[in-house]
């Protein structure tokens, strides 16, 4: 018991020895009244150790609180040179950033600067507030700033290569990009902004090679290959534009635009099996599957399978009547003229009869309901011997 006592007033006087010292090497104008106060619990508590005189529980609670919590607590936050009222303005603009209220974001930034200096964190957000702001020139500062305080800063880089890019200044841009991927070898963005840069300038080849990298990284990335095959299209690479759509399209199988231009590639190419199995993929889709449809018919008519393609240019119609006027324009129905006309003539008269049968039952609902209120009328009056309709009172 003693020895615990004796361990505990050493731990006292060392917590006390130390905040002296933090108060004289580094003025802390706290310690000033948190040194009072330990220095009168530690000889409370000496007093009362040397007595052996019974502590009640409250005033143990106050001992231990103020000469050994309160001054543990300090020590840790003042040599780790964390001042609590800066920590909780930081979690401050930290939390009006992730609220998007970037303006008051903006104020908190200048107030820890103004105490701490600039930090590449803080700059950092402040370009983010800025952009978002669209305010161009003090984001670009901001980000040339936070590179400048920490050269590692892969994130400042890639937003300063996109506002450079976005003010058409895409060489610079693209320099802000390769830093960022020189430092950072996995990040998505950077690499697909940066072949969207290349793609913008007309280098092509360049770009192809940026997503092709990526894809070393990244090689599920549906959005990588997509981008590569319509390159490729653009530059009349057939073959290699069918692989990569074909690639993108089975990583991510509801990606309808991918089995469209795979479809149309098959098209040109005089691949029309391949072309009705890529057609086939976007049947599902409700804005893509009567384009689907359309194509499809388009193609069993070039394959003069007739039948199969009425079939589906039936289906095509009824989910998009719009097709109706681009079937007559369309050369590959050529052939299939009376089969149309017939179609479109039966499906007039169905349409007719089907209005006619919506009018008369629309019609003898109203007669019904005329009936009706005329009854309801005879019931509710009577005439009496002048002629005169009176209200029948029911009982």
């Amino acid at each position: 018991m003693i020895v615990e006592r004796f361990i505990t007033i050493i731990v006292e006087i060392f917590f006390l020895i130390l905040l002296s010292f933090r108060y004289i090497k580094r003025y802390a104008p706290e310690n000033l009244v948190i040194i009072p106060v330990v220095a009168v619990c530690i000889g409370s508590y000496i007093s009362f150790t040397v007595n052996n005189a019974y502590i009640p529980l409250y005033i143990q609670i106050c001992i231990f609180i103020f000469s050994f919590v309160l001054p543990a607590i300090s020590i840790i936050l003042q040599y780790n040179n964390i001042i609590i009222t800066r920590k909780i303005l930081y979690y401050r603009m930290k939390y009006s950033f992730f609220s998007k209220e970037y303006s008051k974001t903006i104020g908190y930034i200048t107030k820890l600067v103004s105490y701490e200096g600039r930090k590449a964190e803080y700059l950092y957000i402040l370009g983010i507030c800025y952009k978002n702001l669209n305010d161009f020139i003090n984001a670009r500062d901001s980000f040339a700033l936070a590179i400048d305080l920490d050269k590692n800063d892969y994130k400042s880089y890639y937003e300063l290569g996109l506002i450079l890019d976005e003010t058409n200044k895409k060489d610079t841009a693209i320099v802000m990009f390769n830093k960022c991927i020189k430092i950072k070898s996995d990040f998505y963005e950077a690499k697909e902004a940066l072949g969207i840069c290349y793609t913008s300038q007309g280098k092509f080849k360049e770009a192809v090679n940026v997503y092709k990298k990526a894809l070393e990284k990244h090689p599920d990335s549906y959005e990588m290959y997509y981008n590569i095959a319509i390159i490729e299209l653009e530059v009349g690479e057939y073959e290699e534009a069918k692989a990569a759509f074909k690639k993108a399209g089975e990583i991510k199988s509801d990606l309808y635009t991918a089995f469209y231009n795979l479809g149309n590639i098959c098209h040109i190419l005089g691949e029309y099996d391949e072309a009705i199995e890529a057609y086939k993929k976007m049947l599902n889709s409700g804005v893509y599957g009567p384009k689907a449809y359309y194509k499809i018919a388009v193609i069993y008519a070039l394959k003069k399978e007739y039948e199969k393609s009425m079939a589906s240019l039936e289906y095509a119609i009824e989910l998009d009547p719009k097709y109706i006027k681009k079937v007559r324009e369309e050369y590959a129905f050529v052939n299939m003229k009376n089969m149309i006309d017939k179609y479109l003539i039966d499906k007039e008269i169905l349409e007719n009869k089907e209005k006619q049968r919506r009018n008369y039952m629309k019609d003898r609902f109203k007669l019904f309901k005329k009936k009706e209120l005329e009854e309801d009328y005879s019931k509710d009056y009577s005439t009496n011997s002048y002629g005169v309709y009176d209200k029948v009172k029911h009982a």
